[in-house]
């Protein structure tokens, strides 16, 4: 699938000792030895606008999503915070308790630019719970790739700004900022506001928007979807509303093409009813009269939830999906599939992190977009790309069918 100009991508990352997590790398990250230390033969490959994490339940799918909310809400409320939301500082950690917690990602703001890669490690101060920012350096590769340059590193509760003078004139009040900032606060944020700083300030915003959306509905007649984490969006009830609100003239249109990719359906409209609450009403093909979203089952419900996602007009850059085909029928689910497919060709500006267990699902990816997440001998979790698995088993890409992953993978023991 190729590109829009000019789109920003995380193009890898690894994660160490988070949650369930002990040790894990997905696309572009391979290369960074100055982190990784085992070596590997794999070949390391850049992330697309979607990707997609399968595996059994226990696997680190859910992980994954989460570690850059993890992120996102040390930017907006600082690290004691961002453990108090996830239950402390044990319930974080992984069980091991060996070495700190380390995210490292590379980010490309676009095609023509070299990624730089950020890199943060969380510890906890000796025979204490209390857990403080240890390491976090920005590092920019050069387009010959020569070893990445660092501009800020910051260890042991010390902030450094280094080599800042060839891409922005920095002021010595400015580097002060940077090394004023205390150990619970990333100084990434300090480096955003350096407007010349190349990329520093796209990318903070990119992990700053991130959010997670998944379908938590106890009732299918209630209007509940989706529940959007980490963020402001409470149900689907309200993200219409706003999109009301902030997107008055386009909103008519908007529910047109969310109506149209709804099988059997019409059109939408957005009603005012006599109580002063607005409910939205689906108008099915050979029917005059409208059903109302408390008569909708579940299915329907979660990708009307889905496509509002994707109609946005000011979309986040980067989104989590977790489990989208869960109780939904497979009209349904082809639908989520060719919508999602049509935003990354057709409107572009978001990656997707996306989790499933759907086998209709994963069919419909395409293989160099899934990586196969399942647990070693040792029991550490691995993350393998579809595509190589199918070359593993010799299987000839070219004849591999519509069916490769429940034809030739879903039952390959591991």
């Amino acid at each position: 699938m190729s590109l829009p100009p000019a789109y920003p991508l995380i193009e890898g990352f690894w994660i160490r000792n988070y949650k369930a997590v002990r040790q894990i790398a997905v696309g572009s990250s391979f290369q960074q030895s100055v982190v990784m230390d085992a070596e590997t033969d794999i070949v390391p490959y850049e992330l697309t606008p979607l990707t997609v994490f399968i595996g059994e339940s226990g696997a680190g799918k859910s992980c994954i999503l989460d570690a850059f909310c993890f992120i996102a809400d040390i930017l907006e409320y600082g690290l004691d915070e961002a453990f108090v939301r996830r239950g402390g500082v044990n319930a974080v950690y992984h069980a091991s308790g060996e070495g700190p917690i380390a995210f490292g990602i590379v980010f490309r703001s676009c095609a023509a630019d070299a990624p730089l890669t950020y890199i943060l490690n969380i510890n906890k101060k000796p025979n204490t719970q209390q857990a403080f920012i240890e390491t976090e350096a920005v590092l920019y590769r050069n387009t010959d790739n020569k070893q990445p340059r660092p501009i800020l590193f910051f260890q042991n509760g010390e902030k450094y700004a280094r080599h800042l003078q060839p891409w922005y004139n920095a002021s010595g009040s400015q580097l002060e900022q940077v090394k004023g900032i205390n150990e619970k606060t990333l100084a990434l944020g300090v480096l955003a506001r350096f407007e010349d700083l190349p990329d520093i300030p796209q990318f903070k915003q990119y992990l700053s928007r991130y959010f997670v959306t998944s379908f938590i509905s106890s009732n299918a007649a209630a209007l509940s979807p989706p529940k959007f984490k980490f963020s402001q969006v409470e149900n689907l009830a309200n993200e219409l509303r706003r999109l009301k609100e902030k997107h008055s003239r386009e909103f008519s249109d908007i529910l047109n093409i969310i109506g149209r990719q709804i099988p059997g359906v019409e059109r939408l409209e957005y009603k005012l009813l006599e109580s002063g609450r607005n409910i939205l009403a689906f108008y099915y093909q050979g029917s005059n009269e409208p059903v109302f979203t408390p008569q909708l089952g579940e299915s329907v419900l979660r990708l009307l939830a889905l496509l509002t996602l994707f109609e946005d007009p000011v979309p986040s850059r980067l989104v989590g999906i977790e489990e989208p085909s869960a109780s939904m029928g497979r009209a349904h689910v082809m639908s989520f599939v060719a919508a999602l497919h049509r935003n990354i060709r057709e409107i572009g500006g978001t990656q997707f992190f996306m989790t499933t267990h759907s086998n209709v699902l994963i069919d419909q990816m395409d293989p160099t977009e899934v990586w196969l997440l399942y647990k070693d001998s040792s029991g550490n979790i691995q993350a393998s790309r579809c595509l190589d698995e199918l070359q593993f088993q010799g299987i000839d890409l070219n004849t591999v069918g519509p069916y490769w992953w429940t034809d030739h993978l879903y039952r390959v023991p591991r």
